[in-house]
């Protein structure tokens, strides 16, 4: 993890499983967080161990799903550190949906979460990555 310490990172799908393991681990090594996702109760006991173990951590409830509501992390992390240095375009999910149930309303969620929502990412941060001319 060289490298990383006083980069700001924006981790999609924080409030959980892999988001929040890199957000623990990122933190231990310096990051300066933005987590991001729809359980507000769980991000703010993540921002508050972060913040009791010394790393630096804000968040901001967002539904990946929503053009704007990613646009305005993007904004709210620029804002607050001043930089974009990474996104973890973590937020994603997999319903049990075999095919011959027909589940096209979760079908087509997953694709707004696990394909758009990472564009929607994408469209956020790179104008700000391309400004500084760094990013990932």
């Amino acid at each position: 993890m060289s490298g990383i310490k006083d980069k700001v990172v924006i981790i999609t799908g924080a409030s959980s499983g892999l988001g929040e393991a890199t957000a623990h681990r990122l933190a231990q090594a310096g990051a300066k967080l933005v987590l991001a996702a729809r359980r507000e109760d769980r991000l703010k006991k993540q921002v508050d161990a972060i913040e009791q173990q010394g790393g630096t951590a804000t968040y901001r409830v967002t539904d990946v799903t929503d053009k704007d509501q990613v646009q305005a992390l993007a904004k709210m992390a620029k804002d607050t550190y001043g930089r974009i240095d990474v996104l973890i375009n973590n937020a994603g999910l997999m319903p049990l949906s075999p095919l011959d149930q027909l589940k096209v309303d979760e079908w087509e969620k997953m694709v707004d979460v696990n394909i758009k929502g990472v564009l929607y990412g994408i469209a956020a941060v790179l104008p700000t990555m391309r400004e500084q001319q760094s990013g990932h």
